[in-house]
């Protein structure tokens, strides 16, 4: 003689805890179908079902609700087979087929298309929630900013290294069927190990770079946002300018978006002027000094302004220390007819 199940606590919740519950218990379930579960996710599965008894009873529904509507497909493979999906209407139930003159079912079934339908629906809701669940929750999360002339360097869990050079603000999460990335401001140097299921994405504003694998720089800032590509190939879509086309990028070539009109700029860069910041320092060989000045606002996280259009095409060579920027500012004027002035907010440039 069979003992009688006792009374169902998930009876008397309020319908929004009965729901969050479910979700949970579905979430937990598909979570454990998946390759990476862990001795860790065990344990932690196994402290929830410990926190209340109507934990474990919404587990054993969401399986046992899994598990009859496998077999359902097991059993009417007419009524669920790949004809019948494209012939029924989006979003309806498999019906209509028909079905076994006498199927065998278990115990404590009902009968009758009315079971077909529920759990059809459960399994869909079950699989539907949990999957959205773990397709969009990250197994690894990190967020870094630096400060003026501050450089690091990450190591994500894939082997992918990242090099943040100084004023900028990186986001990285890490899903189970892609790597994706935020840099919010400044500039970053990517090596990406090739992953052609969990392709690697930057986004920054309205543009996004797109890779597999491959080595380049990111820059994020005005006046332009700016990749370059130092080895493999990557993606660039912008919706910065309507209408703009995917752009594919290869090795030692460079693009230029302007942050107010959208306008692309593409250029050949040589793959060793590519992330060269990462040394610690850059060299300027005659570049003009307002592109100069630009970069020492960056480095010092103050305004450098330069007076004047003539002297701002003037040519300019020297050795910047990333660490130092203030010492190659005030060192101008030793190799320019300039004037360097300090005023509120920043710098001023003039003609000496």
């Amino acid at each position: 003689m069979s003992a009688k199940p006792g009374p169902s606590l998930l009876r008397d919740l309020p319908p929004e805890q009965l729901l969050a519950l479910n979700h949970r218990a579905g979430d937990w379930h598909v979570r454990r179908q998946q390759p990476g579960w862990s001795s860790a996710d065990e344990r932690a599965l196994n402290a929830w079902l410990a926190e209340h008894a109507s934990h474990g009873e919404a587990m054993e529904r969401v399986g046992r609700a899994w598990r009859e509507a496998a077999q359902l497909k097991t059993m009417f493979p007419a009524a669920y087979g790949p004809a019948a999906r494209a012939a029924a209407p989006a979003g309806a139930a498999p019906a209509g087929a028909a079905l076994p003159a006498r199927p065998r079912l278990q115990p404590g079934w009902l009968r009758g298309p009315a079971l077909a339908s529920a759990c059809a629906l459960a399994l869909a809701a079950v699989m539907g929630y949990g999957w959205h669940r773990w397709d969009n929750t990250a197994a690894y999360a990190v967020d870094v900013a630096t400060g003026p002339g501050e450089l690091r360097s990450l190591v994500l869990p894939d082997g992918s290294t990242v090099a943040l050079n100084a004023n900028s603000h990186l986001q990285v999460r890490y899903y189970p069927r892609r790597r994706e990335t935020v840099l919010a401001r400044g500039e970053a140097f990517f090596k990406v190990a090739p992953a052609a299921s969990r392709p690697f994405t930057v986004a920054s504003g309205s543009h996004q770079v797109r890779v597999v694998g491959t080595a380049f720089n990111v820059r994020s800032g005005p006046p332009e946002f700016v990749v370059q590509v130092q080895q493999g190939r990557v993606e660039v879509r912008s919706t910065a300018l309507a209408g703009a086309a995917v752009l594919a990028m290869g090795p030692g070539t460079g693009l230029a978006i302007d942050a107010v009109s959208g306008r692309r700029r593409e250029s050949a860069v040589p793959a060793e002027a590519i992330a060269e910041w990462t040394s610690g320092q850059i060299y300027f060989k005659r570049q003009p000094l307002a592109l100069v000045a630009g970069e020492l606002s960056r480095y010092l996280d103050q305004a450098v302004e330069v007076e004047g259009a003539a002297l701002q095409s003037l040519p300019v060579s020297g050795l910047l220390a990333l660490k130092d920027p203030e010492r190659f500012l005030l060192a101008l004027p030793s190799v320019a007819e300039v004037r360097v002035q300090r005023r509120a907010g920043g710098w001023l440039i003039s003609r000496r």
